[in-house]
């Protein structure tokens, strides 16, 4: 858990793969410590987050960095430091000249602060009320519309669990309302974090680790709205990896930074350490258009049976998708009968998801049949009722069985491309899906439960389509 809370506080139509370009930031700012949190203010300064452990002790500090010939040096920002408290995350309100950062004490103790004029002031302190919680963390200063607004990250009760997103508005003399959840369209039982509203494209850019839409680790999302009226969270897929991104920031239209603990050619990262990167949109006639055209399908869950495919019958007369949804949703009574709720995901989630699944294939067929090349991601999850073991071999079953589905699907017209190798097609079995709980020693509840009815799935998740 520590070294959770550490990352935590420190911390179209077509693909856009070709259109744009991640690199490490170049300079002296990426160490063999953790670097993140990179906060270009104006064309030669920034501010950014270094962070390591000296012997047991957490040591965390906030640097200035200044540009020369494109490189980014170092240098501590002593204003923003202080003796026996770890800091980071920089926000600015430049009408008040304010700079919001946050000072932890220990892992679990962290507070948002103001800086103005010399002095540092505790929100949690002045605003009791607000910052109930002992973790508030990473602010976002922002204005929409001519009101100020504050977004920032916090464990506070009356939210969806872990680390929830949280807003506050700011009033005209500086001060705080109530703060106002993010809501069930970015809020998970998972954790969310580093939060950045980009005020020219309307839009919320944060992280997750709810591995029901996460490629591995703490993935990038974003939706577009207001405070009190947002999107459905969509995946980043171009910026994501199996490592922790986060920290992601526009600098302009077409250029920011982000941070990941992802495989780089610097020579001082390795797992445990995050690095900066910069990333440029070299197409600006589509700046915003980071999801392709099957952001409308995605992510699309395929349900299965209890133990469907059998691991040991497939491999000798397998089966494809199609077969096993049919056989399942034959079951609907047997289900219902159990909790009547359940046809209700029989009929929306089982048979409306197999649907779009069908529209989906006849997009995938249109834009190979127009010379795109289709790469494709499916993850395989397994509920916890077996070892773990026998999980993944039956995660890796069920993506074989929608793969042979593909294939099958109206005699076979994506076949071709698959064998041609236009249709690419990546698997990545998990075997047990991190649901919060072990299933109830009640064998029926945990088959016939709905946390097992959704955990027995596999997930399209990505999809990239291109020339």
């Amino acid at each position: 858990m520590s070294k959770i809370l550490i990352v935590l506080f420190l911390l179209g139509s077509f693909s856009l793969k070709s259109q744009i370009d991640i690199s490490i930031l170049k300079g002296s700012i990426n160490s063999k410590n953790s670097d993140l949190d990179f906060n270009q203010i104006d064309d030669t300064t920034a501010f950014f987050t270094s962070s390591y452990f000296n012997g047991s002790k957490q040591v965390s500090e906030i640097f200035i960095s200044k540009k020369s010939n494109d490189l980014w040096d170092r240098n501590t920002y002593k204003n923003l430091n202080f003796e026996n408290f770890i800091s980071g995350n920089t926000s600015f309100d430049m009408k008040r000249n304010h700079i919001y950062f946050t000072l932890c004490d220990g892992f679990n103790n962290c507070d948002i602060y103001i800086y103005n004029e010399g002095k540092a002031e505790n929100l949690s302190e002045k605003y009791p009320d607000v910052f109930v919680s002992n973790y508030n963390s990473q602010p976002n200063f922002f204005t929409i519309n001519q009101q100020d607004y504050l977004s920032f990250t916090s464990n506070r009760k009356n939210g969806f669990g872990g680390l929830d997103i949280w807003f506050l508005l700011i009033d005209k003399d500086g001060g705080f309302g109530m703060p106002l959840n993010a809501g069930k369209n970015i809020n998970s039982s998972a954790d969310e974090i580093t939060p950045y509203f980009d005020t020219a494209k309307s839009t919320l850019f944060f992280s997750s680790n709810d591995t029901n839409y996460t490629l591995g680790g703490f993935d990038i999302f974003y939706s577009e709205g207001i405070p009190n009226n947002w999107s459905q969270k969509k995946s980043m897929y171009d910026f994501n990896s199996k490592s922790d991104d986060l920290y992601f920031k526009y600098y302009n239209d077409y250029s920011g930074y982000f941070s990941s603990n992802r495989p780089n050619d610097n020579s001082y990262c390795d797992s445990c350490c995050s690095n900066i990167f910069t990333f440029t949109i070299s197409n600006p006639e589509q700046p915003s258009n980071l999801v392709s055209s099957y952001s409308e399908f995605l992510p699309l869950n395929l349900y299965f049976d209890n133990d469907s495919p059998e691991i040991d019958s497939y491999n000798s007369s397998p089966i494809n998708y199609k077969e096993s949804y049919v056989n399942y949703f034959m079951k609907i009574d047997e289900y219902s009968n159990y909790n009547s709720d359940n046809s209700l995901f029989f009929e929306d989630s089982l048979k409306g998801n197999f649907n779009q699944l069908n529209k989906l294939l006849h997009r995938l067929h249109y834009e190979l049949e127009n010379g795109y090349f289709v790469d494709i991601k499916i993850k395989g999850y397994a509920s916890q009722l077996a070892d773990s073991t026998y999980n993944i071999e039956l995660s890796s079953v069920r993506i074989k069985s929608l793969i042979s589905y593909f294939l099958s699907f109206q005699n076979g017209f994506l076949a071709q491309f698959y064998n041609d190798n236009k249709l690419k097609i990546s698997e990545v079995p998990l075997g047990e899906s991190q649901i919060k709980s072990k299933p109830n020693q009640n064998i029926k509840k945990g088959i016939y439960g709905i946390d097992a009815i959704l955990n027995r799935k596999v997930s399209i998740l990505k999809i990239d389509s291109y020339k």
